[in-house]
């Protein structure tokens, strides 16, 4: 049964244990942290913050940073440490579980990883920990960069579980049961969607279902306590939208609080949008910009607080809304990410339809439409280049196909890595770490195939690591109605035609929010949470003299990785707008500043 009103509580914790086979190994307490008595001679343990722990009728010791919905952390030992995993929390975890005097510990996370956890194995010896720069800091460590992590981090904008920038240091995936036992660690993925796709009938009534799963999917996770006390971010996009609509017609006569961030740059702000959709539902919204000087602080304060490199320029508008609400003494938030990866709102469902179409075709007319691609590919023409792109893209399947989306560092393999590099990595590297994600799970249609994928890599290893790192550095705690577990479930149920039909993007969802979103929402085309720093590599001399100084100097030169030509030709296409090179050069600046502050050294 779900709480209606969930208290609100802090996730903002972090915790480190080590577990060895006859006794504690060593572990120095780090500053800031406190040691918790473990029960057990063989476990050390150094926890701060919000970080919850306690003992089971049974004697099993549990120590979590956990937000349920659903749920309750003393049943952990029976949900997730017996021999069938029961999976049926909703909210946010990270969960560790061990029984005294028995060489077996449990960690577990959330079904999309909302809260991270690392292992490191040393000798007889095992350390978990829920940021990788604890991990890291141990001088058992030693710290060697994973040059597959960093050749993902150029294609994907991130490092995907369960690599980490250190070699020595796993990422516990999403929807996992780590269990070490006797010097042994076993992985088993407990959650993965799934699409039967049985539902079916009246599309009015499979809409009013709809709206009302959301609707009580986005009560349940509404905070409890005082309104003033919590927020949610809004957008203007459809998914923020809706959640703050929703939320504001529940709780009358108190206005629900939301937080929004726009910028000066035409085609980047969406504030207008977002005034609309606060009007129309009675919401109380605070607005701010974020400009060229402001993010220049938000990239030191984003390279700071993430625990590994992370390449998605939206995470500084993110970090700016947080602080603004917590600036307004708010300090929960909810978040609209995966509604996309649900609903079928991402634009290049659509577009891979077409690809789709093309690609089933009879094989003389494929070879044909590639044959006029290959000769406009030859023209100096933008468009004509981008019509070989569409027809080479869309002779590929699939993941191949949606790879080629995010596969800036396999584009450039040889131009821009020098030969030591590559002698490590090779060119299909991420694209066989996406071709093994994509092979998981049961069967799907093509569409259901790459929500999956999205959802596994976008969402859990992109946007909800944005979203967490941005509000854990505000002080600032999260909730994400849109990938709770019994949610995304249901849309499973729900046949590919209702997510995307043809090019239509969110079918049902949008006549389920009728009555929820004011049109104009409901029609705008999708933008999403970017960052304007296409325009500023253009246009301020001051952000481009930043960027240069940070690739081309000495410091990063020495590490071997980039061909030095190669950067200074993608700055300058990029500047006389032959082609935007913004994410991959805002990626390599981020990963030069991360591994400066918190790997260079000791």
């Amino acid at each position: 049964m779900s709480n209606p009103t969930p208290p609100p509580i802090s996730v903002i914790g972090d915790l480190l244990l080590a577990i060895g086979t006859a006794a504690a190994p060593a572990l120095a307490v780090p500053d800031g942290y406190t040691r918790l008595p473990s029960g057990d001679e063989r476990i050390a343990i150094a926890v701060r913050g919000a970080v919850r722990h306690g003992v089971t009728a049974d004697g099993t010791h549990w120590l979590a940073v956990a937000d349920l919905v659903d749920g309750d952390l003393a049943e952990g030992a029976a949900a997730y440490a017996g021999p069938v995993v029961q999976n049926g929390w909703r909210g946010r975890f990270a969960q560790l579980l061990w029984q005294p005097g028995r060489e077996r510990l449990v960690a577990v996370t959330d079904h999309f990883s909302t809260l991270p956890l690392y292992v490191f194995r040393h000798a007889d010896g095992l350390y978990v920990a829920s940021d990788l720069r604890l991990l890291a800091a141990l001088p058992q460590c030693a710290r060697t960069i994973d040059k597959v992590a960093v050749y993902h981090y150029l294609n994907f904008g991130c490092i995907p579980a369960p690599h980490t920038i250190c070699r020595e240091i796993a990422h516990v995936e999403p929807g996992t049961r780590a269990s070490w036992e006797a010097g042994t660690l076993h992985l088993e993925r407990y959650f993965l969607p799934e699409y039967p796709q049985d539902l079916h009938g009246d599309e009015d009534r499979l809409a009013a279902d709809l709206r009302e799963r959301i609707v009580e999917t986005v009560h349940d996770y509404r905070p409890g306590g005082e309104a003033d006390s919590w927020g949610c971010f809004l957008s203007g996009g459809t998914d923020s939208s809706s959640i703050v609509s929703i939320l504001a017609h529940q709780q009358p006569p108190r206005r629900v609080r939301s937080f929004s961030i726009g910028f000066a740059e035409a085609g980047y702000d969406e504030l207008d949008f977002a005034r609309l959709a606060a009007e129309a539902c009675g919401a109380e919204p605070s607005f701010a910009t974020v400009g060229r000087e402001q993010t220049t602080s938000l990239v030191d304060s984003i390279v700071r607080h993430y625990d590994q490199p992370f390449g998605n320029a939206s995470a500084v508008p993110t970090l700016a809304c947080a602080d603004l609400a917590r600036r307004h003494g708010v300090d929960v938030l909810l978040a609209g990410d995966g509604g996309d990866e649900i609903f079928g709102g991402n634009q290049r469902y659509a577009k891979d339809w077409v690809m789709e179409s093309f690609y089933r075709l009879p094989p003389p007319l494929k070879a044909l439409g590639r044959a006029v691609g290959r000769g406009a590919g030859r023209s100096a023409n933008h468009f004509l280049q981008r019509v070989d792109n569409f027809f080479r893209r869309s002779s590929l399947p699939n993941p191949d196909r949606f790879y080629t989306d995010d596969s800036f560092a396999s584009d450039y393999y040889e131009k821009l890595l020098t030969p030591a590099f590559r002698a490590e990595v090779g060119r299909d590297a991420s694209l066989e770490f996406m071709r093994e994600l994509y092979a998981r799970g049961g069967e799907a249609s093509p569409l259901h195939r790459i929500m999956r994928l999205d959802l596994s890599m976008a969402i859990a290893q992109n946007d909800l690591v944005k979203v967490h790192g941005a509000c854990k550095a505000s002080g600032v705690s999260v909730r994400y109605p849109y990938v709770d577990p019994a949610l995304v479930a249901y849309t499973g149920r729900l046949p590919a035609q209702y997510k995307v039909r043809r090019t239509h993007k969110r079918y049902l969802f949008k006549r389920a929010m009728a009555q929820v979103l004011p049109e104009a929402i409901l029609r705008k085309k999708k933008q999403g949470f970017g960052l304007p720093i296409a325009v500023w590599l253009r246009s301020d001399p001051a952000f481009i003299e930043t960027v240069k100084g940070v690739l081309f100097d000495a410091r990063t030169r020495q590490r071997g990785w980039f061909e030095p030509g190669c950067v200074e030709a993608l700055i300058d296409e990029h500047m006389r707008g032959s082609w935007d090179h913004s994410g991959a050069i805002w990626q390599m600046l981020v990963l030069e500043l991360w591994l400066r502050r918190h790997l260079d050294g000791r």
